[in-house]
């Protein structure tokens, strides 16, 4: 009997194993819930963060156990694979998540309106991500005599994609200095088995480039397919998820529909891609395709056409991102006119002309006041003023600084300032606050206009206050 060539294996456990992985997966969440729930582990500092790593790891290590075990008729090199998931790891680590958490600052802007959502999800996180998995697969694996049959593009896909998971899972413990245990692991569940379907997507994609002459545009197509499914998940699940993680105790869990979405997402792409996968080497049996001679040769145009699309998404994401967080609100208010960040809400109080705050990010607040101005007051004997009203409603309120300003072309006095603030409405700890205040004096009357924020805010926020000062006219 002549031996079945690589090319044209059939792989009819596949899918089967993609429900095994999806349900031991789920079942591990299940045990850790419910130890967490029944045992109520008091853990912090470095244990707390050591069990919060081993969970973050766990679901990919199973996942990959099981699609290498069905990958038994000719199984690929335990080294290799693992090479690819730690080479995905460590492009998610040092290139991927810097891109999207520090470049473009998505966490800060991505719920500020259905838009910015929609922006984010796609070309900023859905782009990077996928980007990322691609560049390991192509450049790692892709030309290795290791890569020749077609479900290896799923094989090394999948790797690569739970390589970035693994990633986002351990940045998630590390920056939260360890989460309750049960909420913590549904979390990490969630983002590897939703990270599994979208690198599958890619490698089937890359598994029949490699095996058959693709047209120019298959790559690509491959791309752009798995960024979508990336970003719709993004927006699937910020509509589905409720509650919270709370750090080192037993908390409320986040809403398991994330988990259910993820899980459902990764056994229908592993059917739908074992069913073309098998389609296509049926095909390639039936003598309806032609396949590629050497294993090793891959459509070098169309991986350039790839690197051009990556590259445009990229740009995308960019102007996205400045049409995000340069989007303003105009108002015009008793004579007082100007902009505020179109995330901002309005919150205007008793005493305020107009105050608005960012409610989905910063929490800070800008505000305009208008005080009556007594005989002989100027803008110190004003600050003066604020101050003893300051002093009495809040703890350890200091003026930091004084500087002289202009606001509009007319004099002012900018004052720093600092105070705690208790919430005892809220019973949440107290937190220290930050301020300015440019005070005008004009005629009879004193116009205050006042920042509040957290002190690790000011860098982000005193920008956006900059603006509102800089644009406001009465």
């Amino acid at each position: 009997m002549t031996q079945q060539q690589p090319v044209a294996k059939q792989r009819r456990a596949w899918w089967q194993s993609a429900i095994l992985s999806v349900i031991v997966v789920l079942v591990l969440v299940g045990v850790v819930v419910g130890l967490d729930s029944a045992i109520k582990p008091q853990m912090s500092g470095t244990s707390l963060m050591l069990v919060g790593v081993l969970l973050a790891i766990i679901p990919a290590v199973l996942w990959l156990i099981f699609f290498y075990f069905q990958d038994r008729l000719e199984p690929e090199p335990k080294k290799e694979v693992f090479k690819i998931f730690l080479v995905g790891l460590a492009l998610a680590g040092a290139i991927g998540i810097p891109l999207t958490d520090q470049l473009f600052q998505v966490q800060n802007w991505l719920h500020r309106s259905a838009s910015s959502l929609i922006l984010g999800s796609f070309f900023v996180i859905g782009a990077i991500e996928t980007i990322i998995v691609y560049v390991t697969v192509r450049f790692f694996i892709y030309d290795a005599d290791e890569f020749d049959e077609r479900t290896d593009g799923m094989v090394y896909g999948t790797a690569a994609g739970l390589g970035y998971a693994t990633a986002l899972n351990i940045q998630f413990i590390l920056g939260s200095g360890g989460a309750a245990l049960g909420g913590a692991e549904v979390n990490v569940a969630e983002v590897a088995l939703a990270h599994a379907a979208f690198a599958g997507v890619l490698g089937y994609f890359l598994g029949r480039a490699k095996m058959e002459r693709e047209k120019i545009w298959w790559l690509p197509l491959g791309l752009l397919l798995a960024v979508l499914l990336n970003g719709l998940f993004t927006i699937l699940r910020s509509q589905v998820e409720i509650g919270s993680i709370t750090m080192g105790v037993a908390s409320a869990l986040p809403s398991v529909a994330g988990l259910i979405l993820a899980g459902a997402l990764a056994v229908i792409v592993a059917v739908v891609i074992t069913y073309l996968i098998n389609r296509d080497i049926a095909q390639t049996l039936a003598k309806k395709r032609q396949d590629v001679a050497d294993a090793k040769v891959g459509d070098r145009q169309s991986n350039a056409v790839t690197l051009i699309l990556a590259a445009v998404l990229v740009v995308i994401g960019i102007v996205a991102t400045s049409a995000v967080l340069g989007s303003v609100t105009t108002f015009d208010v008793n004579g007082f006119k100007g902009v505020y960040p179109a995330h901002f809400g309005v919150a205007t109080r008793a005493d305020d002309v107009l105050r608005v705050s960012d409610t989905l990010g910063t929490g800070a607040e800008f505000a305009i006041q208008a005080m009556d101005v007594q005989a002989g007051e100027d803008a110190k004997r004003i600050a003066s003023r604020l101050a003893v009203n300051r002093g009495t409603d809040f703890q350890a309120y200091r003026v930091l600084e004084f500087a002289d300003a202009s606001v509009t072309g007319k004099p002012a006095l900018v004052q720093r300032f600092a105070y705690v603030e208790t919430r005892k409405l809220v019973k949440a700890l107290p937190r220290v606050l930050e301020g300015e205040d440019y005070i005008v004096v004009e005629g009879n009357r004193a116009i205050v206009i006042t920042m509040l924020t957290t002190p690790d805010d000011v860098p982000e926020v005193e920008p956006m206050f900059q603006e509102f000062v800089n644009r406001l006219t009465f």
